[in-house]
């Protein structure tokens, strides 16, 4: 087990970098960074999965503007946001000097008061890096080659000489400052070409030494980071009652069911749940806690992806030989048997927050898929709002406590505490005057107002500011008047607030800043940044990142853009088709595998939707990155439109030679949708691919696979065969993962044929690997099976006796499948065999309610005939909507094989071939004394 408590969080993989130079002699070294060092940075970026931004607030604005003082607290501002990265261009200008520093400045950056006769560029460079010594080893500095002014046209010489002979001496002494700093300086470049090239070479060797190559974090680190990132942003300035970390402190020591936080929307569940997960960590070090915020991400919703990642945590964490199951039936039901197997190493701590933020995927909202009994290892913490979560919660009957409103000296606090960030106060009287107002109690809408108030800087109008801002009665109110005050600001002539809000909502996780500068842009040129500055710093707090990517901070402000700019499906139709088109011109990446077709989905746009799925590395890709998502696609293409999967891919079923490297996945996609017989064609390609590329780990799999697919079809000597030669296969390689289920498959063949002895047989190894590898999941399957095989000879107290012990594994577990068909067949054998009725109804009451509770349509109507049969023997009338009285099959394990590695297997296979071709080149006589190539023994 793993020394590491928590989950491996990597720091938000994002460079910004800040440009300072001198206005009007600088541009042509800006054209350059700009259209061929800043994107060859981006790039060679992202292949280290690291976001580049530049920020260049001299692009885009006219020196007027920055004479007019508008551009120096912005300025300030993003030279904090790109710490520790700053570039300095100097050449032979000082750089303008302004005439008066605001008041509202001077508040916030007191060191200004000393240095009122610097320029602008001056004060950037004091602020950037020589105020701010750790800055030195991420800061670096360009002197232009003073003899470059000689080769400038005569009449433009004038925008590169010094303006006066001050200027001279100040910029002289800014120099020697800089020279004896300590940071990395290149003196006399000739040409912009140069210091561009320079430029290159400096921050791509920081940020080489920052993100190494083979750094780049893999899904999982890169989830829980944007999970930190959130709870960060919920744990500042919180004010928490003693009594909630306690009251949740007891339950972790406790072996209570889940305890259930509720709250109304905005009231800081969110905010308890992140400070206190960050105590807890602080005060038990030893113990996993495991939190995921629901909302968080749009992928965060999505149920799959959260039993995928809270399994994967638990496989890393704990050591656990499973793989990640392929199917989301499989997911959902070995997610019980892994919690299990994790709470043997010890105690942890499951924290989800927001469940009524789930997709309504699978009946996800009705919690059919997390587990109603877990282990007394596992600790779980949930928090929801009222709806289909909290409905079937209450049925479970586990506890609750509420988060309630701030008190009038909480809201005091939070107020004092909030502006004190900022080095801001009010006087006591709007204190009282804020913290007097109902909607005050809601910390969400508190926070929004103070950070309004935090930005405005007519302080003769505050008092009218304040209560134009509390005649909002709701937090949704509050923040249609924010928006409104967005525009005003920020707008203009042009659309900024609105269109860059709205982009932002139709973005399935956010967007980067370099996405967004592009998509609001005009002729194919990025938005300039000294435009889009002001703005984003004014609503940053209204933002979050989340490794580069920004989102809304709350659904609640989410809620108000969608109301205020996308009002129609028609206006969300459209956002949704200009970033499918956006990332339509991206390469493939990550980016664009995520978004593209995820826009095109909401976009309904059905067509593009299915032509891009069907382009194979596309595919691959996508799948590689979430096959989950990759057959919801299709299911939704299925459901809206008249395409079907298996007439896409038919070219790639008539000649699947021509598409190697991509048959397996495709095939797992076709048997998972239910495409039995494409399926069939693709594995039995498989299988003889396979055996002449000599790959015996692939085969296996392979064999497995195609197995079942005859099995379900019923060709069960077909079945038996590729079932006997894959036991080979595992005994050989040591695969006791895939020996037991393969033995478990032929059990149920042999059961089938009325070989019971040969049967029972095959589920007493299986149950011995099952034991060994600690599977309970396997175990409690081959048990039902075998009670069966009891029943069957007239043995009911062993029957008995395997029933009862798979019901205890199934209660460890969790699971409520094998529960539910452990219950039934219990019922089945006291009513039908030990005519005990009166004993059996209650069991098979609880099996009908836990399949019809948790959506397991085919299992409860089998029970729905046993239910029939024990209530008919007690005179009592059957459950409405009963068919045919009939028993209920035990569980079985029919368990496909792992994903293969279709891509190396070609370059062995490849690589073989070439091998035997030139042997087969040789003459007779020196082939004989030359050894045949062997072909690949597995990968």
């Amino acid at each position: 087990m793993t020394d590491q408590p928590t989950p491996t969080v990597t720091k938000q993989r994002v460079v910004r970098v800040f440009i300072s130079s001198t206005f009007r002699d600088m541009q042509e070294e800006r054209n350059v960074l700009i259209k061929k060092v800043f994107p060859e940075l981006r790039r060679r970026c992202r292949e280290r999965g690291v976001e580049f931004v530049e920020v260049d607030l001299r692009w885009g604005v006219t020196e007027e503007q920055t004479e007019r003082g508008e551009a120096l607290p912005i300025c300030l501002a993003e030279i904090d946001n790109c710490r520790p990265y700053f570039v300095g261009l100097l050449g032979e200008r000082y750089g303008w000097v302004p005439d008066h520093i605001t008041e509202e400045l001077l508040e916030t950056q007191p060191w200004l008061a000393e240095h009122t006769e610097h320029s602008v560029t001056a004060l950037e460079i004091l602020h950037g890096v020589l105020n701010n010594p750790q800055m030195t080893p991420r800061a670096f500095f360009y002197f232009r080659d003073p003899q470059f002014v000689a080769t400038v046209p005569p009449d433009q010489r004038q925008d590169f000489t010094a303006e006066n002979p001050e200027s001279t001496e100040k910029l002289r002494r800014l120099k020697e400052r800089i020279h004896t700093s300590g940071v990395a300086l290149r003196e006399n470049y000739p040409t912009p070409e140069t210091a561009g090239n320079l430029i290159l070479e400096d921050l791509w060797t920081a940020i080489d030494q920052e993100y190494p190559e083979g750094s780049a974090p893999d899904p999982l680190d890169r989830e829980a980071t944007e999970h930190e990132a959130f709870a960060e942003s919920r744990a500042k300035v919180y004010v928490g009652r003693q009594e909630y970390f306690e009251r949740l402190d007891r339950h972790v020591e406790s072996e209570d069911p889940p305890l259930v936080v509720l709250g109304e929307s905005g009231m800081g569940k969110s905010a308890l749940l992140a400070n206190w997960v960050r105590r807890y960590r602080q005060a038990h070090p030893d113990v996993l806690v495991l939190v995921h915020f629901i909302g968080s991400t749009q992928q965060s919703a999505d149920y799959i992806a959260l039993l995928r990642r809270l399994m994967g945590e638990l496989k890393r964490r704990y050591e656990l030989p499973q793989e990640m199951p392929s199917t989301t039936e499989e997911l959902r039901a070995a997610f019980p048997n892994w919690l299990s197997m994790a709470a043997v190493k010890g105690r942890f701590v499951l924290v989800l927050d927001a469940l009524n933020q789930l997709e309504d995927r699978d009946n996800a909202p009705d919690l059919i898929w997390l587990p109603e009994f877990f282990p007394p290892e596992v600790r779980v913490i949930l928090s929801t709002l009222p709806g289909r979560a909290l409905d079937a919660l209450h049925q479970r009957g586990w506890p609750t406590f509420t988060v309630e409103g701030l008190h009038a000296d909480e809201r005091k606090q939070v107020i004092r505490e909030y502006l004190w960030q900022y080095r801001k106060r009010l006087s006591e009287d709007r204190v009282e005057r804020i913290a007097a107002a109902a909607q005050a109690a809601n910390p969400l809408f508190l926070r929004a107002l103070l950070e309004e108030l935090r930005v405005f800087g007519r302080h003769e109008e505050l008092d009218r500011y304040i209560a134009h801002y509390l005649e909002a009665p709701t937090v949704p109110d509050l923040y249609e008047k924010i928006l409104a005050r967005w525009e005003q600001d920020y707008e203009g002539d042009s659309d900024l607030v609105g269109e860059a809000l709205s982009l932002l909502w139709a973005a399935r996780r956010g967007l980067l800043e370099t996405e967004l500068l592009q998509l609001l842009g005009t002729n194919d040129q990025p938005l300039p940044q000294a435009v889009w500055s002001p703005f984003y710093l004014a609503a940053q707090d209204s933002l979050v990142s989340r490794s580069g990517l920004l989102g809304f901070f709350h659904d609640y402000l989410r809620e108000a853009v969608r109301d205020t700019y996308l009002p129609t499906a028609e206006h969300q139709h459209t956002a949704h088709r200009r970033l499918a088109n956006y990332f339509a011109r991206q390469p493939l990446a990550p980016r664009s595998i995520d978004e593209f077709p995820w826009q095109l989905a909401q976009a309904q746009e059905w067509a593009r939707l299915q032509d891009l799925l069907v382009d194979l590395p596309f595919l691959s890709a996508a799948w590689e990155a979430n096959q989950f998502e990759v057959k919801a696609y299709w299911a939704q293409i299925e459901d809206h439109s008249p395409f079907r999967m298996a007439e896409a891919y038919r070219p790639v079923l008539n000649a699947p030679a021509r598409h190697a490297p991509y048959i397996w996945r495709l095939a797992t996609l076709l048997d998972d949708t239910g495409h039995p017989t494409e399926a069939l064609s693709l594995r039995s390609y498989l299988v003889e691919y396979c055996r002449q590329s000599g790959d015996r780990t692939n085969l296996h799999a392979a064999l497995g696979n195609q197995a079942l697919i005859l099995q379900d079809r019923g060709d069960l000597d077909g079945a038996w065969a590729l079932l006997k030669e894959q036991e080979r296969l595992c005994r050989e390689l040591g695969d006791k993962a895939g020996l037991y289920a393969t033995l478990g498959n032929q059990a149920l063949i042999l059961q089938d044929r009325g070989d019971l002895d040969g049967a029972w047989a095959l589920h007493k190894e299986e149950e011995r690997l099952c034991r060994e590898l600690g599977d309970k999941a396997g175990l409690y399957a081959t048990l039902g099976n075998q009670a069966l095989i009891l029943r069957a000879r007239g043995d009911l107290d062993g029957a008995w006796a395997l029933l009862k012990e798979q019901e205890r594994l199934c209660r460890e577990l969790g699971d409520p499948n094998g529960l539910a068909t452990s219950l039934a067949n219990q019922a089945f054998l006291l009513a039908r065999d030990r005519s005990r009725p009166r004993e059996a109804l209650p069991l098979a009451e609880e099996a009908y309610r836990l399949a019809t509770n948790h959506g397991l349509t085919a299992l409860a109507r089998q029970i729905e005939g046993i239910l029939t049969q024990v209530r008919s023997r007690l005179g009592s009338s059957p459950p409405p909507s009963v068919r045919d009285s009939h028993g209920v099959e035990p569980a079985r394990v029919s368990i496909p094989y792992p994903e293969a590695d279709p891509e190396r297997a070609m370059q062995l296979n490849r690589q073989y071939q070439q091998e035997l071709a030139r042997w087969k080149a040789l003459p007779l006589w020196k082939r004989l004394m030359t050894n045949k190539p062997q072909p690949p023994t597995g990968i």
